[in-house]
């Protein structure tokens, strides 16, 4: 046989053969993934949760794609803590016959902590927030309860905090790109130390990046560019109570886009936030103001015929964010002006919302609009066609502006506990 007509055999063969491969494991679906009307439904709202491996591993519930036919509502949020690692807060909503009912669990993965780490970590609290419930399904005869003691090596070595809450983080990156007629290469650094207890937040970071762009523009020739900024940064938040803080910022930056040579600030803040610290990890409405003064120093005269200037300012921020079962929501409002000419101001908008209107239908959007009345380091002189087009210097602007838009709608079956990865990765 040729292999022209083997490779016409395999190509006629293979949708049968896999019509009697599907039909076989059909057949052999193990118990735990075929939907039972016993167990309990749970629509698991969680962006960082590997579902896959609950679906493997969590199998005396059913897990469900609609929220509207679920039993409980499982609804996940972590924020970062300050170690580096995450704090995750669990609420289990009971809905239909367990209507009423609602507990939330709470853990902490270190900042070393791997991605297996992590959903092991978070199975063991979804399992001990389910159990109660599912003892009164089909699924009791097979559930357990296992305990292991804590050692006392372990207990001495949380006790014991060698580094007094203080984390270092060091980032080194590099990138490069290109083909015959261009190539860019780009560094970037990234140091960091944080200290952060109930009473007492201190940031402080430096950072730098180096790009570099080589263009040919002519037989022969070349244009070649390069930007380049650094920053040092510091920050400290004291907190007075459940619902006030008092902090400052300080940093000290370059940009040869935005034509600061040096820039040194620094800023006192209060804010206040309308529901307690305690609740941030599903809602906050936060008021900040600040005042303060920065110095700059220009890499060429500005539009104002500066060199170099001191400019106070003051800013004032309101921020709402909200996780529920209905979905998230985020907004904030920003309003900075300079005390010295209060004619120089930037106002910014922004706003995203990821909701749910009803079975299977949600929206997503996303919208920021920023009115620029400020950039008083401009430089004076014209800027080339090059350092238009390639974008090497910040440009004159009234406003700036961004927004997006999308609906998904899932209808069938809104059982989906089988785990089949093949073809995941398929280079069509």
């Amino acid at each position: 046989m040729s292999p022209a007509s083997v490779v016409f055999a395999i190509a006629l063969l293979a949708p049968l053969t896999v019509t009697a491969v599907g039909r076989a494991q059909a057949q052999a679906v193990p118990v735990s993934t075929v939907p039972s009307a016993d167990l309990l439904r749970v629509f698991l709202d969680c962006g960082r949760c590997d579902g896959e491996y609950l679906r493997q591993n969590v199998g005396f519930v059913d897990y469900v794609r609609d929220r509207a036919s679920a039993d409980f509502h499982v609804l996940v949020t972590t924020q970062e803590t300050g170690g580096g690692g995450l704090s995750w807060t669990v609420r289990f909503m009971g809905a239909g016959r367990f209507g009423g009912q609602e507990q939330t669990l709470a853990f902490t993965t270190d900042a070393t902590a791997t991605e297996d780490d992590r959903r092991r970590a978070f199975a063991r609290i979804f399992k001990l927030g389910m159990a109660s419930s599912a003892a009164g399904t089909s699924a009791a005869p097979a559930l357990d309860v296992t305990w292991r003691p804590p050692s006392q090596a372990s207990d001495l070595m949380r006790a014991h905090d060698p580094w007094n809450y203080w984390v270092f983080t060091a980032r080194v990156n590099s990138n490069m790109d290109g083909e015959k007629s261009r190539s860019s290469k780009a560094y970037d650094l990234r140091l960091s130390a944080d200290r952060t207890t109930e009473s007492l937040k201190l940031a402080f970071s430096v950072g730098g990046n180096r790009r570099n762009n080589s263009f040919e523009v002519g037989e022969g020739e070349r244009l070649v560019t390069e930007t380049h900024t650094w920053n040092i940064k510091g920050g400290a938040a004291k907190s007075l109570g459940p619902h006030w803080a008092l902090g400052t910022t300080g940093a000290v930056s370059h940009s040869s886009f935005s034509n600061i040579d040096r820039s040194i600030g620094a800023a006192p803040a209060i804010e206040y936030n309308l529901f307690p610290y305690s609740d941030s990890s599903h809602r906050t409405l936060t008021f900040q103001y600040a005042a303060g003064a920065t110095k700059y120093r220009y890499s060429e005269l500005t539009i104002f015929d500066k060199t170099e200037e001191v400019i106070p300012r003051q800013a004032l921020n309101v921020a709402l964010n909200l996780r529920q079962p209905w979905g998230s929501l985020g907004a904030s409002s920003n309003f900075s002006q300079h005390l010295n000419a209060p004619g120089r101001y930037r106002a910014e908008v922004w706003g995203e919302a990821e909701v749910r209107l009803f079975k299977g239908f949600s929206i997503e959007v996303f919208t920021e609009y920023n009115r620029i009345n400020d950039q008083v380091a401009l430089r004076k002189q014209d800027a080339s066609q090059e350092e238009v087009l390639l974008r090497l210097r910040q440009l004159a602007t009234g406003y700036s502006y961004y927004m997006s838009f999308g609906i998904s709608y899932r209808f069938g079956s809104i059982f989906n506990n089988v785990v089949n990865t093949r073809m995941d990765h398929t280079s069509f």
